[in-house]
């Protein structure tokens, strides 16, 4: 039987809501914890509790699986059982102030609660050896803060959650300043204020560069200035499309994938015209909202585009895997795999291939993703025929950004004006 939508279910506290909802994204029925939570079924602090043990179990299951790997029978597990051991583990290793005693004892209790009474026997002997590996004293940030670096696993893809076949992508792009464990911290919030809007002020502000502002509490964001209409979040990384554009005041920019409509705002905001595109009518009520009427919408099949090529940027935002947002959308890395990898690489070269002729004949192309993924990056851009890259950037992830690739492309025959 299918789960109960969550407005129909009703949760006795914040770890009963985690279950449902990894048993339900584990069946694919729902897509993201977020959506999947609602604030109507739990009070702000039990709801905020099962965002973060099904978000934390998610961000590391591979992780905690071989940890309590060590103290279980070889082979297949039922996967109540490992639900169940993930969400105790998390509660160890990664929530300081939650009693080592009171998560055995709930994540039990939910094993006996879902019918499950045969599995609670090795789940208690396993959760109380698996608490033993807990540090005293937390030594450092997230899960493995809280591990002695004996248990750590010697694979890498296991130390931090990720699958083999992304590791192995990346594994080229690796290096001091960029490593897989940056790939699970979650940066700070950051909004960027609309053109002609005032700078925010906020105890809870930790930097701000421009129309860039950084806050210690998303809720003093949310509540405040993006509330009032002044400012958009955004990631740093996916604002600099516009910076490497080099787009001029009074361009026509045409932005393909354009909700939420972040990267539009970043052009509105160096005096170009902007016509903004989506092929889901939904999402162009969003646009409107955070775009304004200065800005053109259009309901379009990005693939196949119905304009004529008039425009001096073409930005496509291209649907991608999310590998460099993991630490945001944890949910994601489990469908970095060939088949839905070789869908989106269709995808990806479709929409470039439909944007390029949209641009004028001395115009900028611009592709953009939220992946680190070269398959999903430079394996797209440089590949475009009658087209060379001008420029690329890719952001690594890190407290301030989420990763994020951009490339301009200008037509090979043609170089770029001001070049």
């Amino acid at each position: 039987m299918p789960a109960l939508a969550p407005q129909q279910q009703s949760f006795p506290d914040g770890r009963a809501a985690a279950w449902w909802v990894l048993e339900a994204i584990n069946a694919g029925e729902v897509d993201r914890v977020g959506d999947a939570l609602s604030s109507r079924t739990l009070d702000e602090r039990e709801g905020a509790l099962a965002r973060e043990l099904a978000l934390g179990v998610i961000r590391h299951q591979r992780l905690y699986d071989h940890l309590a790997a060590t103290f279980l029978r070889p082979g297949d597990q039922p996967q109540p059982l490992l639900l169940a051991l993930r969400l105790a583990a998390h509660q160890f290793f990664a929530l300081d102030r939650i009693p080592v005693h009171a998560a055995v004892d709930a994540s039990v209790e939910l094993l006996r609660t879902h019918g499950h009474q045969r599995l609670t026997g090795v789940a208690n002997a396993v959760l109380r050896k698996l608490s033993r590996l807990r540090l005293a004293e937390r030594t450092g940030e997230g899960p493995l803060g809280r591990i002695d670096p004996q248990h750590w696993p010697a694979q890498p893809a296991i130390l931090h959650s990720l699958p083999d076949a992304l590791v192995n992508d990346l594994r080229p792009l690796l290096s001091s300043e960029r490593t897989l464990a940056q790939l699970n911290l979650v940066p700070h919030l950051c909004t960027r204020s609309r053109p002609g809007a005032p700078r925010p002020n906020g105890a809870g502000i930790l930097r701000q560069e421009g129309p860039w502002s950084w806050w210690s509490d998303p809720r003093e964001a949310l509540s405040g200035q993006v509330a009032r209409g002044e400012g958009v979040v955004q990631d740093r990384s996916q604002g600099r499309v516009a910076d490497i554009s080099g787009a001029r005041p009074g361009e026509l920019i045409l932005d393909l994938c354009a909700a939420p409509g972040g990267k539009a705002v970043g052009f509105l905001e160096r005096g170009c015209q902007v016509i903004a595109c989506d092929i889901e009518p939904r999402k162009i009520a969003r646009l409107r909202e955070n775009l304004g009427p200065s800005v053109a919408l259009a309901i379009q099949d990005a693939r196949r585009p119905a304009l004529q090529p008039v425009f001096d940027v073409v930005v496509v935002d291209a649907p991608c895997s999310n590998a460099g947002v993991l630490s945001r959308r944890p949910e994601a890395r489990w469908r970095y795999r060939q088949p839905y990898l070789a869908q989106l690489e269709r995808l990806q070269v479709e929409l470039i291939r439909a944007a390029s002729t949209l641009v004028v004949p001395d115009g900028k192309l611009i592709y953009a993703t939220c992946s680190l993924s070269p398959r999903e990056n430079q394996a797209i851009t440089h590949r475009l025929d009658g087209w060379r890259i001008l420029s690329e950037e890719l952001s690594w992830p890190d407290q301030w950004q989420g990763g994020a690739y951009a490339a301009v492309l200008v037509r090979s025959a043609s170089p770029a004006r001001g070049e």
